[in-house]
């Protein structure tokens, strides 16, 4: 990851799976814990967690630029960005159910029990003083019924406590808490319509359903917690907006110092969801840009295990949303979130980790060192160095009278104008697959950017 923090791969049983998502049988997918770093750690210690359900993007988005943009001055931030991973990559409210609903009681032969009880884990640690739990909501709330969107039973755009208090401290003073929250939100609304309002569920007495919730459960173990809603009528930028004005609003009110490196508005944040220079490795051997990918890759090297333990091939990007899926065809999709960015035709292969880097010259300049997993620009031509008891594949390239069925181009003169544009990777046919082989075994990929 592009920032320094502790990672705790929560492990979670993987039950036996009554897939419902278009046929497919998926286990839960374990969730990951970040503890940003922090330049006073004397300060206030929160928990900040989105993705319940994986059909609310504009939370698990925020949690996602918070990780990455934002460093903490004072105090210490505890975020969990996607609490169920395999609802998210399908775009689900809940592939078993709303995980939002199985506080209360649940079965042990429940898919997602284990994952219950390692998020009431992390609620009930001793150093977390306060909770914050973000969402997307239909419509928009207000007190008073007003039409179809805009009524007590709409969820966007408000910010939820259960009740006004608990007997806790500090922070059990969950309204004037709440109230702060809404107060910094609505500084920087983008039209009346979006005013965030106080929502109190009254949850002991009046609403059954939200006793099975996750704030629920944390006010009555005498954990502060606190929910923030972003409409789901809104379009992606201004759901993030929304909610990164509301973890703002969080800590300020709770006593957390923090900078953030960007200008909040809404087409920064398009920007910085779709930036282009975001990319994703897999298995340190091989980066791909995460935008506008061609698909499917074709016969493209994924290490042979994965075909069966998937979620166990170390995935690393700059962001903290990006993972792999298979695909009931076979296929494996690249996901950011719920988008698919690409679909990979897997070449399942052992992976070999003993060529840490080759020697290329790239456009008539010396020799430099180039480590697997690296992009790399080049103008108009690059050569490979020979490394012995290796072979080097360049896809798309075909050497002159080479018939071999395992081509070897190292110590050979590669021209931008001799690439076959339809192996590129990349939509502008910029893109190629350097790949490395130790006899069977992959050995790393590098790929080439031919720039303008």
């Amino acid at each position: 990851m592009c920032m320094q923090v502790k990672i705790w791969r929560i492990s979670i049983l993987v039950a036996m799976c009554c897939g419902v998502m278009w046929g497919a049988k998926i286990a839960p997918i374990d969730f990951k814990v970040y503890d940003m770093p922090t330049k006073d750690s004397s300060g206030p210690s929160v928990l900040i967690m989105s993705g319940i359900q994986g059909d609310e993007p504009g939370a698990y988005n925020a949690t996602n630029l918070l990780l990455q943009y934002y460093t903490i001055k004072k105090g210490n931030i505890r975020v969990i960005p996607v609490l169920s991973p395999h609802s998210m990559y399908y775009n689900s409210r809940g592939v078993y159910g709303d995980l939002n609903r199985k506080f209360a009681t649940l079965s042990t032969t429940d898919p997602e029990y284990n994952t219950i009880q390692k998020i009431k884990e992390q609620i009930l640690r001793p150093d977390v003083q306060a909770i914050f739990h973000m969402h997307d909501g239909s419509g928009f709330y207000r007190e008073k019924y007003i039409n179809d969107m805009l009524n007590p039973k709409r969820w966007g755009n408000c910010s939820i406590i259960d009740q006004d208090s608990i007997e806790v401290t500090p922070y059990g003073n969950l309204k004037e808490i709440i109230a702060q929250v809404v107060a910094h939100t609505n500084t920087g609304i983008l039209k009346p319509l979006h005013t965030y309002h106080i929502h109190n569920t009254y949850t002991a007495t009046k609403d059954k359903e939200m006793q099975k919730s996750l704030t629920f459960f944390a006010i009555t173990h005498n954990k502060p917690a606190f929910a923030h809603e972003a409409s789901k009528t809104l379009p992606l930028r201004e759901k993030v907006y929304y909610h990164l004005l509301g973890i703002e609003g969080f800590l300020q009110a709770v006593g957390i110092e923090f900078e953030r490196n960007f200008t909040l508005d809404p087409q920064t944040i398009a920007k910085l969801i779709d930036d282009p220079n975001i990319t994703f490795s897999i298995d340190s051997l091989i980066t791909l840009p995460l935008l506008h990918l061609k698909s499917p890759l074709n016969y493209f090297p994924i290490p042979q295990s994965a075909k069966t333990q998937l979620q166990d091939l170390p995935i690393d990007s700059q962001s903290y949303i990006v993972g792999l899926m298979h695909r009931e065809d076979s296929t494996i999709g690249i996901k950011y979130g719920m988008r698919t960015m690409g679909v990979i035709k897997p070449l399942y292969l052992e992976f070999d980790h003993t060529l840490p880097s080759v020697y290329m010259r790239i456009d008539g300049e010396e020799a430099k060192e180039v480590k697997m997993g690296t992009i790399i620009q080049v103008k108009q031509s690059f050569w490979i160095e020979s490394k012995e008891g290796y072979r080097a594949n360049v896809i798309g390239f075909v050497k002159p009278g080479d018939t071999s069925p395992k081509p070897q181009e190292f110590d050979t003169l590669i021209q931008k104008n001799s690439m076959l544009k339809r192996f590129a990777v990349d939509r502008a046919n910029r893109m190629y697959r350097v790949e490395f082989y130790k006899g069977k075994a992959f050995a790393g990929m590098i790929l080439i950017d031919f720039v303008p």
